[in-house]
């Protein structure tokens, strides 16, 4: 055996064998050892005969629920089963995964197909909705029933009040949409199963995104030309709509409950171990609870410039009922800009005083070097990238403080474009981890071989790729 800057070769067998069955800190330490070395070996083998393996170009397909919904700048499933498959074939006994930035749940909906128990937050309602929807509890045949209830009772409404007032309704709703999107919402309130209603509420999300006047090119709120929408006018079939993407989710969500019931891992309908999603913010993460694996992909810089969440999810959550999703939701404040939610998310507020600049770049010389090679002029630039970071780095030590002792964790980055120059978001944050005694054991990069994103948002166009940091905490 032989010891180089805390890397230990032995041979495969040996490592099978040391990890179940020593003891003693030292070889705790030396198993450990033994087990990042392992891993990265397996992980970057995956390239020896396809370098370009980790973009999954034509495999990248949602199944089992993953397509229920389309949220801004999902993760891509396959990355995520690869990288745990290869963990747990090395180290069995994982048993949590945790996201702080939980999203679509694509992380948690690959950790429920393996039975492991997910603990996971968002500072997004409809992320959380999405993710609530996603993990059950699983009555096909009562769905089914109860969407055809749901259907007949809309089909029978002839009331023509609105359901929402919000300011520029008008704006962003021809009248007729208004009507019927109420006749939608009635009819949901209705529904006495809180499940139900979950369910739902998403399918009337996503037709509210099809339905308004904002264009669906991009994720932030962008009103259609006066002659898009003289053009579509009255001819938008909102019944149509509804009822296509209820059954598409109905046939999700059934894909989903027979994979689980599959691997045994449903009891009368509910997933049979721990899940827990919470609307939370991840500088407030206060969890007593710990996950032997953080897997998360965070905003790759502030949504106002990246992948403005909110305001993709504003006019949904205007008509979706705050009750079903957490009591403790303030409506009325989330949602009283339609940049709230982005204000309110990483880099958000924007104010930064000198103290801030200082204490953020004295941690990063990536930072500080990126900083320096951005035109004085460019203040404004300067400010959002240091106010992204340093909320960002608020995050680290709540979610630190989440992951169990030799636990792993995965985050998936992007390297934007601010001023014309690509920030080195996987090397500042990998200087922000090293000064917590944090390391990364394996880097991968992925192509991006999709342009959707990019063609979401003109500020992200020149995203082609993504690294993977996998790192631990050193002993």
């Amino acid at each position: 055996m032989k010891l180089n800057s805390d890397i230990v070769y032995l041979k495969e067998e040996e490592i099978m064998g040391i990890l179940p069955t020593k003891n003693t800190e030292f070889e705790k330490i030396k198993a450990y050892s033994t087990y990042k070395v392992l891993l990265n070996k397996k992980l970057r083998a995956l390239t020896k005969n396809n370098k370009d393996y980790w973009s999954f170009k034509g495999n990248s397909y949602r199944e089992y629920g993953h397509g229920l919904f389309q949220y801004p700048a999902m993760m891509v499933p396959q990355v995520i089963q690869a990288i745990i498959n290869n963990i747990i074939d090395i180290y069995p006994k994982i048993k949590t995964i945790s996201d702080p930035f939980v999203g679509s749940g694509t992380v948690m909906t690959e950790t429920m197909l393996r039975g492991l128990s997910f603990f996971g937050n968002d500072i997004n309602p409809l992320a959380i909705l999405l993710c609530q929807v996603k993990s059950g509890p699983f009555f096909i045949e009562k769905l089914k029933k109860k969407s055809n209830t749901l259907m007949n009772r809309i089909k029978i409404d002839n009331k023509t009040n609105y359901e929402v007032n919000f300011d520029n309704k008008a704006k962003w709703f021809t009248k007729s949409t208004l009507i019927y999107l109420s006749k939608i919402r009635r009819s949901i309130k209705k529904e006495r199963d809180i499940w139900a209603r979950r369910f739902f509420w998403i399918v009337l999300a996503e037709t509210i995104i099809l339905t308004s006047n904002s264009r669906t090119s991009t994720y932030k709120l962008h009103i259609r030309t006066k002659e898009d929408i003289c053009e579509r006018g009255d001819n938008i079939d909102i019944s149509q709509i509804f009822n296509k993407i209820l059954t598409r989710n109905i046939l999700e969500y059934t894909n989903l409950c027979n994979k689980l019931n599959e691997n045994k891992l449903l009891r009368d309908g509910y997933y049979k171990h721990g899940l827990q999603i919470d609307f939370l913010d991840a500088k407030d993460i206060k969890k007593v609870s710990k996950a032997n694996i953080i897997f998360t992909s965070p905003p790759y810089g502030d949504n106002n410039t990246t992948v403005p969440y909110g305001q993709h999810s504003y006019l949904p959550l205007q008509w979706i009922d705050f009750s079903d999703i957490d009591s403790k939701i303030e409506r009325n404040i989330l949602l009283k800009t339609s940049n709230e939610i982005d204000y309110r998310s990483l880099g958000g507020q924007k104010k930064i005083t000198k103290e801030d600049k200082l204490q953020i770049i004295q941690k990063s010389n990536n930072l500080n070097k990126f900083i320096k090679s951005l035109k004085r002029k460019q203040k404004d630039k300067i400010n959002k990238v240091i106010a992204f970071f340093r909320d960002l780095d608020q995050c680290i030590d709540p979610i630190l403080q989440s992951l169990r002792n030799n636990g792993i964790m995965v985050w998936v980055l992007g390297n934007r474009r601010v001023g014309g120059k690509q920030v080195p978001l996987d090397k500042i944050l990998s200087d922000f981890f090293k000064k917590r005694n944090v390391s990364v054991f394996c880097k991968l990069s992925r192509n991006i071989p999709s342009k959707r994103m990019a063609s979401r948002n003109n500020i992200t166009k020149t995203m082609s790729s993504e690294t993977i940091l996998i790192m631990c905490k050193d002993k």
